[in-house]
């Protein structure tokens, strides 16, 4: 019974003694981890170097706001720049000529904005404006006058499709009726 005593004595002193050497080989991996963590004359404790970040990241978030802002007012502001342009050529006289005559709509997303039509001849060149206000004008508008209002609406319907397509992966559908420039 004492033998069988000692030779479990003996195999827990071993089992004991390779426990210790695996955890004195662990501490010292710790430690060498923790000299390369720390190292140099800057080091930083973890403490500092966290709240360094949650700074960086509350200054991340105001800027973000800020920017935010920005885009809404640009928005805002985009809503009266030209985003819709229609022309038309055309030959005002039957005498030939070729089609040198022109009819420009700019309009912005309220339908506000102008036309703009030249009228070319053999022995002379007129421009003319017209204001366009709520999609209306204060004069009359000629046919091609017409068309070009239609034509910007158009491509700026075009556009918006186009983009809300993008948008959801669906396949773009061109509209073929539209006079090329």
């Amino acid at each position: 019974m004492n033998s069988q005593f000692n030779t479990a004595s003996l195999i827990l002193s071993l089992l004991a003694l390779l426990a210790g050497g695996y955890c004195l080989w662990q501490i010292s991996s710790l430690n060498k981890l923790r000299s390369v963590f720390f190292a140099g004359s800057r080091a930083l404790d973890l403490e500092s170097v966290i709240m360094r970040l949650e700074q960086e990241l509350k200054s991340g978030r105001g800027q973000q706001e800020i920017l935010e802002k920005e885009l809404s007012d640009l928005r805002h502001q985009f809503g009266f720049a030209v985003q819709k342009v229609g022309l038309v050529r055309f030959n005002p006289f039957d005498d030939g000529g070729g089609n040198f005559s022109f009819t420009l709509a700019l309009l912005d997303q309220h339908n506000n904005g102008l036309i703009l039509t030249s009228m070319h001849g053999r022995q002379q060149n007129r421009i003319y404006t017209k204001k366009i206000d709520g999609g209306k004008s204060e004069n009359q508008l000629t046919e091609e006058e017409v068309k070009a209002v239609e034509i910007a609406h158009d491509r700026f319907l075009d556009t918006l499709q186009d983009m809300t397509n993008e948008k959801s992966q669906e396949p773009r559908i061109k509209n073929q009726k539209r006079s090329k420039i």
